[in-house]
């Protein structure tokens, strides 16, 4: 935890000393996003890509690995991407932005991972699952080029999910900023 924390203040450092730009929400800045977080199920990580369109809209992309354990199905795992427009709902100075996320995803999911995979009923299942999201997200920025994102989104899940029909996710990340 020590590392990560002083990691965290070290990456926050170098990007103030970058020069002004006076970047954030302006059309065709773009931002990598690194994101850890919680669902309902388990744990994932999660890499983002945003771009702004203008001032006020800017699309977001971002591939998940959702991992954790089920009681009845034993371990599990999931690979998703998702896409997002998020309009800007509000600001406050120039410190933190609010956004509304618009948009969906599509997993592929696998439970009984821990099973030992012989014979016919080995409790191992695959499916590919999709649906609808919506959610809201927040940049707090330290410096032009470095945010600290809050993401908490809800969705629902289509083709008999294995894992969760009304999955949640919370996150935390850390967003790079450039042109």
């Amino acid at each position: 935890m020590k590392k990560a924390l002083l990691s965290l203040l070290i990456f926050i450092g170098i990007g103030s000393f970058s020069p002004v730009l006076a970047q954030r929400h302006v059309r065709h800045i773009s931002a990598w996003g690194a994101h850890y977080g919680r669902t309902e199920k388990g744990k994932f990580y999660e890499g983002s890509y945003m771009n702004y369109l203008n001032d006020k809209l800017s699309v977001r992309v971002s591939g998940l690995r959702e991992f954790g354990d089920l009681v009845v199905s034993g371990e599990y795992s999931a690979f998703s991407g998702r896409g997002f427009l998020a309009p800007q709902l509000f600001r406050i100075g120039e410190f933190a932005y609010f956004h509304l996320l618009l948009g969906g995803a599509a997993s592929y999911e696998r439970t009984g991972e821990d099973s030992d995979g012989e014979g016919s009923n080995s409790g191992r299942r695959e499916r590919f699952t999709y649906g609808p999201q919506a959610g809201a997200e927040v940049d707090f920025f330290f410096g032009n080029r470095i945010s600290l994102v809050a993401t908490g989104i809800k969705g629902k899940t289509f083709n008999k999910t294995h894992l969760d029909e009304w999955p949640g996710f919370f996150s935390l990340g850390l967003r790079y900023h450039f042109r």
